[in-house]
């Protein structure tokens, strides 16, 4: 595996095994890591740490970029000690402004949701006024009973439609706030790490 993704990366995988040794990699230790190899520093640095000590991801952009780490095939708890931070964020970190005011403190299910909700609510009226308005001219129009059961078995199927669409909106947007709220419990976790300066390499 690393001679195959060290060659793709152009990283010579005896390079890779110098700059593991050179940077002290090993269990128990406090790393921060900061690579453009998709991952494969990150992966080879939390082999040789067996899932023991921490690891701080450093990131430029939105993410990061993990995709050499997937293929190595880690156990969920060599993940527990891995964090990331932004690179972005390392200035406010240091000079005390460091905030995560953009995520929601605790995952309210009542703010968001009901503004979900209440959008939700107002288009599925508008729709029932809609579905009304067109019962009531096919009743003016006489249509033949067949017909009108038809109608009304269509009816039913939108609304369950509806209240399914609703539901799965409803959930989405609580999963979307849990998501951030454990993004932003991990962002502060990792910046009190930071805030120690006592990192091994």
């Amino acid at each position: 595996l690393y001679y195959k993704m060290a060659n793709y990366n152009h990283l010579r995988y005896d390079t890779l095994a110098q700059m593991l040794t050179l940077g002290n990699v090993r269990a128990g230790s406090k790393m921060i890591v900061m690579e453009t190899c998709a991952g494969l520093v990150l992966g080879a640095m939390m082999e040789r740490m067996g899932g023991y000590g921490s690891i701080i991801q450093m990131y430029p952009g939105g993410g990061p970029v993990r995709a050499a780490t997937s293929c190595f095939g880690f156990p969920k708890p060599f993940f527990d000690n891995l964090h990331e931070f932004p690179l972005s964020k390392v200035d406010s970190l240091l000079s005390g402004t460091f905030s995560t005011e953009t995520l929601p403190s605790e995952p309210e299910d009542n703010v968001l949701v009901e503004d979900e909700i209440n959008g939700l609510m107002e288009e599925k009226q508008t729709s029932l006024h809609e579905t009304e308005e067109e019962s009531t001219t096919e009743a003016a129009m006489e249509i033949n009973q067949t017909e009108e059961q038809e109608t009304m078995d269509i009816n039913a199927d939108d609304a369950e439609f509806k209240e399914i669409k609703e539901k799965e909106n409803k959930e989405n947007v609580r999963e979307k706030q849990r998501k951030q709220w454990e993004r932003r419990k991990k962002l502060i976790k990792t910046a009190a790490l930071l805030r120690e300066k006592n990192a091994d390499g």
